[in-house]
């Protein structure tokens, strides 16, 4: 069975990405209804303690995950993977199935394309060499070459050890003979997993697909929202804000984690 993990690690200081609202919808909302538009996804899991994110999970039909007793409201994102992981991989098991391969999700990132979901799944079905797969957004503009740190003097140097020739302006890059690839970084969207690998400490392993993607990233600041709804729009979401989105129903009580 292939099964979708939201993980809500709410760890941004500034805006609590987890009680954002964009296009009228919860933003944890985009990510469920993403997983639920999958033609391959079976089953949806939500790892949060959050009431907003718990209505949202609610709402789109995924089984409700505690985080890990004894901590406080920040949860590492590995922390809560592993444990909403094992949860899944149990539950299966009582089930007598089998988890093929497991779509996580964070909802804080709401920029996620159902299409790219069911692509990378499809790609790892098709070739297992490969060990994950991952959305990527382009950043050249903040290529590793450009990149400085502060001095105790107060002044910036470059962060690359060896760079001694000072600061490059941007203009100067792929100049004297240089010629840098494209930089893509994780955008923080989606990671698909193989289980195997979940019972390592290097749950991507060597071989990683890369899904690119643009726009993408976690909601860190309230500023992100409006390029968020233009991504969506574009995407195809509708704008909710002035109508009423359907309230979620009554459900059965959500399961809580096993210790």
């Amino acid at each position: 069975m292939i099964c979708a993990l939201m993980l809500d690690a709410d760890d941004a200081v500034e805006f609590a990405g987890n009680k954002g609202v964009a296009l009228g919808r919860p933003l944890a909302a985009y990510p469920l209804i993403a997983a639920k538009s999958s033609r391959l996804i079976a089953r949806i899991y939500v790892v949060t303690d959050s009431p907003p994110v718990k209505a949202a999970a609610l709402q789109y039909g995924a089984i409700i995950i505690d985080p890990p007793a004894g901590r406080d409201s920040h949860h590492d994102s590995f922390e809560l993977l592993l444990h909403g992981y094992r949860f899944v991989r149990e539950e299966l098991k009582e089930e007598q199935q089998a988890l093929e391969l497991l779509g996580v999700l964070s909802a804080q990132a709401p920029a996620i394309d159902p299409e790219l979901i069911d692509q990378g799944l499809e790609a790892l079905q098709s070739r297992p060499e490969l060990d994950s797969a991952i959305t990527v957004s382009n950043y050249n503009r903040f290529h590793p070459l450009l990149a400085a740190r502060q001095t105790p003097e107060g002044l910036i140097e470059p962060y690359l050890p060896g760079r001694n020739n000072g600061i490059q302006p941007p203009a100067t890059l792929g100049h004297a003979g240089q010629t840098p690839e494209e930089v893509w970084y994780f955008d923080g969207g989606l990671q698909l997993l193989r289980p195997r690998l979940l019972e390592s400490d290097s749950p991507w392993g060597r071989k990683v697909l890369p899904l690119k993607q643009w726009g993408a990233s976690p909601i860190d600041y309230a500023w992100q929202i409006p390029s968020l709804e233009f991504w969506l729009k574009k995407h195809g979401s509708s704008d909710v804000s002035a109508s009423l989105e359907p309230k979620p129903q009554p459900q059965l009580a959500p399961k809580t984690g096993r210790p």
